[in-house]
Protein backbone atom coordinates (compact mmCIF):
# COMPACT_ATOMS: atom_id res chain seq x y z
CA UNK A 1 0.00 0.00 0.00
CA UNK A 2 2.85 2.38 0.78
CA UNK A 3 4.29 1.80 -2.72
CA UNK A 4 0.89 2.51 -4.29
CA UNK A 5 0.55 5.75 -2.31
CA UNK A 6 4.06 6.81 -3.34
CA UNK A 7 3.18 6.10 -6.98
CA UNK A 8 -0.01 8.18 -6.73
CA UNK A 9 1.98 11.03 -5.14
CA UNK A 10 4.56 10.96 -7.95
CA UNK A 11 1.93 10.84 -10.69
CA UNK A 12 -0.07 13.73 -9.20
CA UNK A 13 2.82 16.15 -8.73
CA UNK A 14 1.98 19.63 -10.02
CA UNK A 15 4.54 19.62 -12.84
CA UNK A 16 3.48 16.18 -14.05
CA UNK A 17 -0.25 17.05 -14.11
CA UNK A 18 0.39 20.36 -15.90
CA UNK A 19 2.47 18.63 -18.56
CA UNK A 20 -0.26 16.00 -18.98
CA UNK A 21 -2.78 18.78 -19.64
CA UNK A 22 -0.42 20.58 -22.04
CA UNK A 23 0.21 17.33 -23.91
CA UNK A 24 -3.51 16.53 -24.15
CA UNK A 25 -4.39 19.99 -25.52
CA UNK A 26 -1.56 19.81 -28.07
CA UNK A 27 -2.60 16.30 -29.05
CA UNK A 28 -6.29 17.15 -29.50
CA UNK A 29 -5.42 20.18 -31.65
CA UNK A 30 -2.84 18.30 -33.75
CA UNK A 31 -5.12 15.29 -34.13
CA UNK A 32 -7.99 17.49 -35.26
CA UNK A 33 -6.02 19.33 -37.98
CA UNK A 34 -6.02 17.39 -41.27
CA UNK A 35 -2.53 16.59 -42.47
CA UNK A 36 -0.76 16.91 -39.15
CA UNK A 37 -0.13 13.67 -37.32
CA UNK A 38 0.53 12.48 -33.80
CA UNK A 39 3.96 10.85 -34.44
CA UNK A 40 5.18 14.21 -35.80
CA UNK A 41 3.97 16.04 -32.67
CA UNK A 42 5.53 13.45 -30.34
CA UNK A 43 8.83 13.61 -32.25
CA UNK A 44 8.94 17.42 -32.03
CA UNK A 45 8.18 17.33 -28.28
CA UNK A 46 10.71 14.57 -27.56
CA UNK A 47 13.80 16.82 -27.10
CA UNK A 48 11.91 18.89 -24.49
CA UNK A 49 11.52 15.83 -22.27
CA UNK A 50 15.30 15.41 -22.01
CA UNK A 51 15.40 18.35 -19.58
CA UNK A 52 12.46 17.20 -17.44
CA UNK A 53 12.00 14.59 -14.75
CA UNK A 54 11.46 11.17 -16.38
CA UNK A 55 7.80 10.77 -15.38
CA UNK A 56 6.90 14.40 -16.20
CA UNK A 57 8.49 14.29 -19.64
CA UNK A 58 6.91 10.97 -20.56
CA UNK A 59 3.55 12.26 -19.19
CA UNK A 60 3.59 15.05 -21.78
CA UNK A 61 4.33 12.60 -24.61
CA UNK A 62 1.55 10.27 -23.42
CA UNK A 63 -0.84 13.26 -23.31
CA UNK A 64 -0.01 14.11 -26.93
CA UNK A 65 -0.50 10.46 -27.91
CA UNK A 66 -3.86 10.01 -26.21
CA UNK A 67 -5.13 13.48 -27.10
CA UNK A 68 -4.14 13.09 -30.74
CA UNK A 69 -5.73 9.65 -31.02
CA UNK A 70 -9.06 11.09 -29.84
CA UNK A 71 -8.63 14.44 -31.65
CA UNK A 72 -8.62 12.80 -35.07
CA UNK A 73 -12.32 12.05 -34.64
CA UNK A 74 -13.26 15.75 -34.37
CA UNK A 75 -12.57 16.70 -37.97
CA UNK A 76 -13.83 13.28 -39.14
CA UNK A 77 -17.20 13.88 -37.50
CA UNK A 78 -17.57 17.58 -38.26
CA UNK A 79 -16.20 17.94 -41.80
CA UNK A 80 -15.56 14.31 -42.88
CA UNK A 81 -11.79 14.84 -42.99
CA UNK A 82 -10.13 12.32 -40.64
CA UNK A 83 -7.39 13.91 -38.56
CA UNK A 84 -5.78 10.48 -38.12
CA UNK A 85 -5.96 7.33 -40.29
CA UNK A 86 -7.98 5.46 -37.65
CA UNK A 87 -10.56 8.26 -37.51
CA UNK A 88 -11.61 7.41 -41.08
CA UNK A 89 -13.71 4.60 -39.59
CA UNK A 90 -15.31 7.06 -37.15
CA UNK A 91 -16.21 9.45 -39.96
CA UNK A 92 -18.22 6.82 -41.86
CA UNK A 93 -21.18 7.31 -39.53
CA UNK A 94 -20.02 10.33 -37.53
CA UNK A 95 -20.24 12.75 -40.42
CA UNK A 96 -23.60 11.37 -41.49
CA UNK A 97 -24.88 12.26 -38.00
CA UNK A 98 -23.49 15.79 -38.43
CA UNK A 99 -25.38 16.13 -41.71
CA UNK A 100 -28.52 15.07 -39.86
CA UNK A 101 -27.99 17.84 -37.30
CA UNK A 102 -26.70 15.44 -34.63
CA UNK A 103 -23.07 16.51 -34.40
CA UNK A 104 -23.28 16.73 -30.60
CA UNK A 105 -24.45 13.13 -30.35
CA UNK A 106 -21.58 11.91 -32.53
CA UNK A 107 -18.93 13.93 -30.68
CA UNK A 108 -20.15 12.90 -27.24
CA UNK A 109 -20.37 9.23 -28.16
CA UNK A 110 -16.92 9.49 -29.72
CA UNK A 111 -15.52 10.98 -26.52
CA UNK A 112 -17.14 8.59 -24.08
CA UNK A 113 -16.32 5.54 -26.21
CA UNK A 114 -12.73 6.82 -26.45
CA UNK A 115 -12.61 7.17 -22.67
CA UNK A 116 -13.88 3.63 -22.12
CA UNK A 117 -11.44 2.20 -24.66
CA UNK A 118 -8.49 4.10 -23.21
CA UNK A 119 -9.45 3.15 -19.63
CA UNK A 120 -9.70 -0.54 -20.50
CA UNK A 121 -6.35 -0.28 -22.27
CA UNK A 122 -4.83 1.27 -19.13
CA UNK A 123 -6.18 -1.55 -16.97
CA UNK A 124 -4.90 -4.16 -19.43
CA UNK A 125 -1.45 -2.56 -19.27
CA UNK A 126 -1.51 -2.69 -15.46
CA UNK A 127 -2.87 -6.19 -14.95
CA UNK A 128 -1.97 -8.13 -18.09
CA UNK A 129 1.29 -6.60 -19.32
CA UNK A 130 3.41 -9.73 -19.06
CA UNK A 131 0.78 -12.36 -20.09
CA UNK A 132 -0.36 -10.35 -23.12
CA UNK A 133 3.24 -9.73 -24.14
CA UNK A 134 3.91 -13.48 -24.02
CA UNK A 135 0.83 -14.05 -26.22
CA UNK A 136 1.98 -11.35 -28.64
CA UNK A 137 5.35 -13.11 -28.97
CA UNK A 138 3.54 -16.14 -30.38
CA UNK A 139 2.24 -14.00 -33.26
CA UNK A 140 4.61 -14.80 -36.11
CA UNK A 141 4.41 -14.25 -39.89
CA UNK A 142 1.84 -17.04 -40.39
CA UNK A 143 -0.41 -15.61 -37.69
CA UNK A 144 0.00 -12.08 -39.07
CA UNK A 145 -1.00 -13.29 -42.53
CA UNK A 146 -4.09 -15.08 -41.23
CA UNK A 147 -5.05 -12.04 -39.13
CA UNK A 148 -4.63 -9.82 -42.19
CA UNK A 149 -6.82 -12.11 -44.30
CA UNK A 150 -9.45 -12.12 -41.57
CA UNK A 151 -9.31 -8.32 -41.42
CA UNK A 152 -9.65 -8.13 -45.21
CA UNK A 153 -13.00 -9.89 -44.90
CA UNK A 154 -14.19 -6.53 -43.56
CA UNK A 155 -14.39 -5.53 -47.22
CA UNK A 156 -17.24 -8.02 -47.58
CA UNK A 157 -18.87 -6.86 -44.35
CA UNK A 158 -18.69 -3.16 -45.24
CA UNK A 159 -19.94 -3.80 -48.78
CA UNK A 160 -23.14 -5.65 -47.92
CA UNK A 161 -25.75 -4.75 -50.52
CA UNK A 162 -23.03 -3.63 -52.96
CA UNK A 163 -20.55 -6.51 -52.84
CA UNK A 164 -19.21 -6.24 -56.40
CA UNK A 165 -18.28 -2.56 -56.13
CA UNK A 166 -16.86 -3.11 -52.64
CA UNK A 167 -14.54 -5.85 -53.89
CA UNK A 168 -13.39 -3.61 -56.75
CA UNK A 169 -12.63 -0.80 -54.29
CA UNK A 170 -10.76 -3.17 -51.96
CA UNK A 171 -8.71 -4.58 -54.83
CA UNK A 172 -7.88 -1.03 -55.91
CA UNK A 173 -6.59 -0.26 -52.40
CA UNK A 174 -4.39 -3.37 -52.37
CA UNK A 175 -3.07 -2.46 -55.84
CA UNK A 176 -2.19 1.10 -54.75
CA UNK A 177 -0.28 -0.33 -51.77
CA UNK A 178 2.06 -2.28 -54.09
CA UNK A 179 3.65 0.86 -55.59
CA UNK A 180 7.21 1.63 -54.48
CA UNK A 181 10.05 -0.59 -53.30
CA UNK A 182 9.59 -4.29 -52.69
CA UNK A 183 9.53 -4.62 -48.86
CA UNK A 184 11.81 -7.70 -48.87
CA UNK A 185 14.12 -7.29 -51.87
CA UNK A 186 14.17 -3.51 -52.29
CA UNK A 187 13.43 -3.73 -56.03
CA UNK A 188 11.32 -0.98 -57.60
CA UNK A 189 7.70 -1.86 -58.43
CA UNK A 190 5.27 0.17 -60.55
CA UNK A 191 7.34 3.34 -60.25
CA UNK A 192 7.37 3.99 -64.05
CA UNK A 193 10.66 5.83 -63.70
CA UNK A 194 9.18 8.37 -61.25
CA UNK A 195 11.64 8.65 -58.35
CA UNK A 196 8.97 10.09 -56.02
CA UNK A 197 7.04 6.82 -56.27
CA UNK A 198 9.86 4.73 -54.81
CA UNK A 199 8.39 5.37 -51.35
CA UNK A 200 4.92 4.43 -52.57
CA UNK A 201 1.80 6.54 -52.39
CA UNK A 202 1.65 8.71 -49.27
CA UNK A 203 -1.15 7.61 -46.94
CA UNK A 204 -1.67 11.25 -45.94
CA UNK A 205 -2.20 12.16 -49.60
CA UNK A 206 -4.64 9.29 -50.01
CA UNK A 207 -6.74 9.98 -46.93
CA UNK A 208 -6.87 13.76 -47.34
CA UNK A 209 -7.56 13.54 -51.05
CA UNK A 210 -10.21 10.86 -50.95
CA UNK A 211 -12.08 12.54 -48.11
CA UNK A 212 -11.38 16.28 -48.01
CA UNK A 213 -10.69 17.13 -51.65
CA UNK A 214 -13.52 14.84 -52.79
CA UNK A 215 -15.90 16.64 -50.41
CA UNK A 216 -14.73 20.00 -51.74
CA UNK A 217 -15.28 18.88 -55.35
CA UNK A 218 -18.76 17.67 -54.42
CA UNK A 219 -19.50 21.06 -52.84
CA UNK A 220 -18.33 22.83 -56.03
CA UNK A 221 -20.61 20.62 -58.10
CA UNK A 222 -23.61 21.32 -55.88
CA UNK A 223 -22.85 25.05 -55.80
CA UNK A 224 -22.69 25.48 -59.55
CA UNK A 225 -24.85 22.63 -60.84
CA UNK A 226 -27.48 22.29 -58.14
CA UNK A 227 -28.66 23.45 -54.74
CA UNK A 228 -26.00 24.68 -52.32
CA UNK A 229 -24.90 22.58 -49.39
CA UNK A 230 -25.77 22.85 -45.74
CA UNK A 231 -24.97 26.11 -44.00
CA UNK A 232 -24.04 24.45 -40.76
CA UNK A 233 -25.72 22.67 -37.91
CA UNK A 234 -27.77 24.58 -35.36
CA UNK A 235 -26.77 23.84 -31.80
CA UNK A 236 -28.93 22.83 -28.87
CA UNK A 237 -31.96 20.62 -28.55
CA UNK A 238 -32.48 16.90 -28.29
CA UNK A 239 -30.44 16.17 -31.41
CA UNK A 240 -27.22 16.77 -29.47
CA UNK A 241 -28.07 14.77 -26.35
CA UNK A 242 -27.27 11.12 -25.79
CA UNK A 243 -30.42 9.31 -24.70
CA UNK A 244 -30.90 5.97 -22.94
CA UNK A 245 -31.87 4.53 -26.30
CA UNK A 246 -28.57 5.70 -27.79
CA UNK A 247 -26.62 4.03 -24.99
CA UNK A 248 -28.72 0.89 -25.21
CA UNK A 249 -27.74 0.49 -28.84
CA UNK A 250 -24.05 1.33 -28.37
CA UNK A 251 -22.80 -0.20 -25.12
CA UNK A 252 -22.47 -3.67 -26.64
CA UNK A 253 -20.38 -2.27 -29.49
CA UNK A 254 -18.10 -0.56 -26.96
CA UNK A 255 -17.84 -3.70 -24.82
CA UNK A 256 -16.82 -5.75 -27.88
CA UNK A 257 -14.54 -3.22 -29.55
CA UNK A 258 -12.42 -1.97 -26.64
CA UNK A 259 -10.93 -5.44 -25.94
CA UNK A 260 -10.28 -5.88 -29.68
CA UNK A 261 -8.32 -2.61 -29.65
CA UNK A 262 -6.37 -3.74 -26.59
CA UNK A 263 -5.37 -7.05 -28.19
CA UNK A 264 -4.45 -5.50 -31.54
CA UNK A 265 -2.43 -2.79 -29.78
CA UNK A 266 -0.42 -5.45 -27.94
CA UNK A 267 0.74 -6.96 -31.25
CA UNK A 268 3.65 -4.85 -32.59
CA UNK A 269 3.11 -3.34 -36.03
CA UNK A 270 -0.68 -3.52 -36.39
CA UNK A 271 -1.85 -0.13 -35.08
CA UNK A 272 -5.04 1.79 -34.38
CA UNK A 273 -6.31 2.03 -37.98
CA UNK A 274 -6.60 -1.75 -38.25
CA UNK A 275 -8.24 -1.89 -34.81
CA UNK A 276 -10.81 0.78 -35.75
CA UNK A 277 -11.85 -0.76 -39.08
CA UNK A 278 -11.77 -4.30 -37.72
CA UNK A 279 -14.04 -3.38 -34.79
CA UNK A 280 -16.35 -1.37 -37.05
CA UNK A 281 -16.83 -4.42 -39.25
CA UNK A 282 -17.48 -6.67 -36.26
CA UNK A 283 -20.01 -4.16 -34.89
CA UNK A 284 -21.87 -4.08 -38.19
CA UNK A 285 -21.92 -7.86 -38.41
CA UNK A 286 -23.20 -8.26 -34.85
CA UNK A 287 -25.69 -5.37 -34.97
CA UNK A 288 -29.44 -5.95 -34.95
CA UNK A 289 -29.76 -3.11 -37.50
CA UNK A 290 -26.74 -3.40 -39.84
CA UNK A 291 -28.57 -1.44 -42.54
CA UNK A 292 -28.09 1.76 -40.46
CA UNK A 293 -24.30 1.58 -40.70
CA UNK A 294 -22.92 4.16 -43.09
CA UNK A 295 -26.09 6.23 -42.68
CA UNK A 296 -25.50 7.61 -39.18
CA UNK A 297 -25.27 4.70 -36.73
CA UNK A 298 -24.00 5.68 -33.28
CA UNK A 299 -22.93 2.06 -32.89
CA UNK A 300 -20.40 2.59 -35.67
CA UNK A 301 -18.93 5.67 -33.98
CA UNK A 302 -18.78 3.88 -30.62
CA UNK A 303 -17.11 0.78 -32.06
CA UNK A 304 -14.46 2.63 -34.05
CA UNK A 305 -13.47 5.04 -31.27
CA UNK A 306 -13.41 2.53 -28.41
CA UNK A 307 -11.12 0.24 -30.44
CA UNK A 308 -9.02 3.14 -31.72
CA UNK A 309 -8.31 4.38 -28.19
CA UNK A 310 -8.09 0.85 -26.81
CA UNK A 311 -4.75 0.66 -28.59
CA UNK A 312 -3.14 3.62 -26.79
CA UNK A 313 -1.92 1.90 -23.62
CA UNK A 314 -1.66 -1.69 -24.81
CA UNK A 315 1.04 -0.61 -27.30
CA UNK A 316 3.23 -0.05 -24.22
CA UNK A 317 2.89 -3.72 -23.21
CA UNK A 318 5.53 -5.07 -25.63
CA UNK A 319 7.62 -1.90 -25.13
CA UNK A 320 7.84 -2.11 -21.34
CA UNK A 321 8.08 -5.88 -20.99
CA UNK A 322 10.14 -6.85 -24.05
CA UNK A 323 11.65 -3.59 -25.30
CA UNK A 324 9.70 -3.94 -28.57
CA UNK A 325 7.81 -0.76 -29.66
CA UNK A 326 4.17 -1.48 -30.50
CA UNK A 327 3.92 1.31 -33.10
CA UNK A 328 5.69 4.39 -34.46
CA UNK A 329 4.78 6.52 -31.45
CA UNK A 330 6.07 4.09 -28.85
CA UNK A 331 9.22 3.71 -30.96
CA UNK A 332 9.76 7.46 -30.53
CA UNK A 333 8.98 7.21 -26.82
CA UNK A 334 11.60 4.48 -26.49
CA UNK A 335 14.13 7.28 -26.93
CA UNK A 336 12.64 9.19 -23.99
CA UNK A 337 12.96 6.10 -21.76
CA UNK A 338 16.54 5.44 -22.84
CA UNK A 339 17.70 9.03 -22.32
CA UNK A 340 16.61 8.84 -18.68
CA UNK A 341 18.38 5.54 -18.14
CA UNK A 342 15.18 3.48 -18.22
CA UNK A 343 15.89 0.43 -20.38
CA UNK A 344 12.59 -1.29 -21.32
CA UNK A 345 12.51 -5.01 -20.63
CA UNK A 346 11.97 -7.40 -17.73
CA UNK A 347 14.62 -5.66 -15.62
CA UNK A 348 12.63 -2.41 -15.74
CA UNK A 349 9.99 -3.96 -13.47
CA UNK A 350 12.56 -4.94 -10.84
CA UNK A 351 15.09 -2.11 -10.99
CA UNK A 352 12.60 0.76 -11.38
CA UNK A 353 9.53 -0.62 -9.65
CA UNK A 354 8.51 2.79 -8.25
CA UNK A 355 8.64 4.44 -11.67
CA UNK A 356 6.59 1.66 -13.28
CA UNK A 357 3.84 1.97 -10.66
CA UNK A 358 3.79 5.76 -11.04
CA UNK A 359 3.67 5.31 -14.82
CA UNK A 360 0.60 3.10 -14.49
CA UNK A 361 -1.16 5.70 -12.30
CA UNK A 362 -0.16 8.46 -14.74
CA UNK A 363 -1.77 6.58 -17.64
CA UNK A 364 -5.06 6.37 -15.72
CA UNK A 365 -4.97 10.06 -14.76
CA UNK A 366 -4.25 11.07 -18.38
CA UNK A 367 -7.34 9.19 -19.57
CA UNK A 368 -9.53 10.91 -16.96
CA UNK A 369 -8.12 14.33 -17.88
CA UNK A 370 -8.72 13.60 -21.58
CA UNK A 371 -12.44 13.08 -20.98
CA UNK A 372 -12.70 16.19 -18.78
CA UNK A 373 -10.77 18.51 -21.13
CA UNK A 374 -12.49 17.27 -24.30
CA UNK A 375 -15.93 17.53 -22.67
CA UNK A 376 -15.31 21.09 -21.50
CA UNK A 377 -14.22 22.07 -25.00
CA UNK A 378 -17.12 20.34 -26.74
CA UNK A 379 -19.12 23.54 -27.33
CA UNK A 380 -16.10 25.14 -28.96
CA UNK A 381 -15.64 22.19 -31.31
CA UNK A 382 -19.31 22.27 -32.26
CA UNK A 383 -19.04 25.90 -33.37
CA UNK A 384 -17.18 24.76 -36.48
CA UNK A 385 -20.45 23.35 -37.83
CA UNK A 386 -21.80 26.89 -38.08
CA UNK A 387 -19.15 27.97 -40.58
CA UNK A 388 -20.75 28.36 -44.04
CA UNK A 389 -19.61 25.80 -46.62
CA UNK A 390 -18.35 28.58 -48.89
CA UNK A 391 -15.77 29.47 -46.22
CA UNK A 392 -15.24 26.03 -44.68
CA UNK A 393 -14.25 24.07 -47.78
CA UNK A 394 -11.62 26.52 -49.11
CA UNK A 395 -10.03 26.58 -45.65
CA UNK A 396 -10.11 22.77 -45.50
CA UNK A 397 -8.48 22.50 -48.93
CA UNK A 398 -5.71 24.92 -47.93
CA UNK A 399 -5.15 22.98 -44.68
CA UNK A 400 -5.02 19.71 -46.59
CA UNK A 401 -2.39 20.85 -49.07
CA UNK A 402 -0.41 22.59 -46.32
CA UNK A 403 -0.62 19.53 -44.05
CA UNK A 404 0.42 17.21 -46.87
CA UNK A 405 3.49 19.30 -47.69
CA UNK A 406 4.47 19.70 -44.01
CA UNK A 407 4.17 15.95 -43.46
CA UNK A 408 5.98 14.79 -46.62
CA UNK A 409 8.02 17.83 -47.76
CA UNK A 410 7.32 16.75 -51.32
CA UNK A 411 5.46 18.68 -54.04
CA UNK A 412 4.66 15.43 -55.82
CA UNK A 413 2.36 14.47 -52.94
CA UNK A 414 0.31 17.64 -53.54
CA UNK A 415 -0.53 16.39 -57.03
CA UNK A 416 -1.21 12.94 -55.56
CA UNK A 417 -3.64 14.50 -53.06
CA UNK A 418 -5.51 16.21 -55.88
CA UNK A 419 -5.55 12.98 -57.91
CA UNK A 420 -6.93 10.98 -55.00
CA UNK A 421 -9.54 13.70 -54.52
CA UNK A 422 -10.76 13.20 -58.08
CA UNK A 423 -10.77 9.43 -57.48
CA UNK A 424 -12.83 9.84 -54.30
CA UNK A 425 -15.26 12.17 -56.06
CA UNK A 426 -15.73 9.66 -58.90
CA UNK A 427 -16.23 6.80 -56.42
CA UNK A 428 -18.99 8.75 -54.69
CA UNK A 429 -20.68 9.58 -57.96
CA UNK A 430 -20.77 5.92 -59.01
CA UNK A 431 -21.62 4.63 -55.51
CA UNK A 432 -18.36 2.82 -54.82
CA UNK A 433 -17.72 2.50 -51.04
CA UNK A 434 -14.60 4.27 -49.76
CA UNK A 435 -13.90 2.13 -46.68
CA UNK A 436 -12.87 -1.03 -48.62
CA UNK A 437 -10.24 0.96 -50.54
CA UNK A 438 -8.73 2.21 -47.27
CA UNK A 439 -8.78 -1.26 -45.72
CA UNK A 440 -7.05 -2.74 -48.77
CA UNK A 441 -4.40 0.02 -48.74
CA UNK A 442 -3.69 -0.40 -45.02
CA UNK A 443 -3.73 -4.19 -44.87
CA UNK A 444 -2.17 -4.95 -48.27
CA UNK A 445 1.49 -4.54 -47.18
CA UNK A 446 0.89 -6.42 -43.91
CA UNK A 447 -0.60 -9.42 -45.71
CA UNK A 448 2.03 -9.42 -48.46
CA UNK A 449 5.02 -9.26 -46.10
CA UNK A 450 3.57 -11.88 -43.74
CA UNK A 451 2.76 -14.22 -46.65
CA UNK A 452 6.22 -14.02 -48.16
CA UNK A 453 7.97 -14.36 -44.79
CA UNK A 454 5.84 -17.41 -43.98
CA UNK A 455 6.64 -19.08 -47.31
CA UNK A 456 10.35 -18.39 -46.80
CA UNK A 457 10.22 -19.98 -43.35
CA UNK A 458 8.30 -23.03 -44.64
CA UNK A 459 10.34 -23.27 -47.89
CA UNK A 460 7.24 -22.73 -49.99
CA UNK A 461 4.88 -25.04 -48.09
CA UNK A 462 1.37 -23.78 -47.36
CA UNK A 463 1.09 -26.15 -44.40
CA UNK A 464 2.49 -23.43 -42.13
CA UNK A 465 -0.88 -21.65 -42.19
CA UNK A 466 -2.87 -24.65 -40.93
CA UNK A 467 -0.34 -26.22 -38.58
CA UNK A 468 -0.13 -23.09 -36.44
CA UNK A 469 -3.27 -23.03 -34.21
CA UNK A 470 -3.65 -19.23 -34.08
CA UNK A 471 -3.23 -18.93 -37.84
CA UNK A 472 -5.76 -21.71 -38.47
CA UNK A 473 -8.26 -20.05 -36.12
CA UNK A 474 -8.09 -16.71 -37.97
CA UNK A 475 -8.41 -18.40 -41.37
CA UNK A 476 -11.49 -20.32 -40.19
CA UNK A 477 -12.98 -17.08 -38.86
CA UNK A 478 -12.32 -15.47 -42.26
CA UNK A 479 -14.10 -18.32 -44.04
CA UNK A 480 -16.99 -18.10 -41.59
CA UNK A 481 -17.32 -14.34 -42.15
CA UNK A 482 -17.34 -14.76 -45.94
CA UNK A 483 -19.95 -17.52 -45.70
CA UNK A 484 -22.11 -15.39 -43.38
CA UNK A 485 -21.98 -12.32 -45.63
CA UNK A 486 -22.45 -14.40 -48.78
CA UNK A 487 -25.55 -16.06 -47.34
CA UNK A 488 -26.93 -12.64 -46.40
CA UNK A 489 -26.30 -11.36 -49.94
CA UNK A 490 -28.03 -14.43 -51.38
CA UNK A 491 -31.10 -13.99 -49.16
CA UNK A 492 -31.27 -10.27 -50.01
CA UNK A 493 -31.13 -11.09 -53.72
CA UNK A 494 -33.89 -13.67 -53.39
CA UNK A 495 -36.04 -11.17 -51.48
CA UNK A 496 -35.51 -8.50 -54.14
CA UNK A 497 -36.37 -10.90 -56.98
CA UNK A 498 -39.53 -12.05 -55.18
CA UNK A 499 -40.65 -8.44 -54.77
CA UNK A 500 -40.07 -7.73 -58.45
CA UNK A 501 -42.00 -10.91 -59.38
CA UNK A 502 -44.89 -9.88 -57.15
Amino acid sequence: MSEVLDAIFLALQFQTVILMVVGLVIGIVIGGIPGLNVPLAVAIALPITFYLEPLSGIAMLVGIYKGGTYGGSLSAVLINVPGTPAAAATGIDGHQLTRQGKAGKALKMSLYASGVGALLSDLALIFFAVPVAVLALRIGPAENFALGVFALTLIAVLSQGNMFKGLIAGTMGIFLATFGLDPLTGASRLTFGVSQLTAGWSFISLILGIFAIAEALEFVQKRFLGPSGSKGVKLGGENHRLTREDWRGSWRAIARSAPIGVLIGAVPGLGSAIAAFFSYGVARTMSKEPEKFGKGALEGVAAAESANNGVTSSTFIPLLTLGIPGDVITAIMLGAFMVHGLVPGPSLFTEHRGFIMAFFVMMLVTTILLVVIARLGMRLFLQTTRIPDSILFPVVVVLCFTGTYVATNNFFDLYATLGFGVLGFAMKKFNFPIAPLLIGFILGPLVEIALRQSLLLSRGSLDIFVTHPISLLFLLLALGTIAWVGWGEYRSGVARRSKVGA
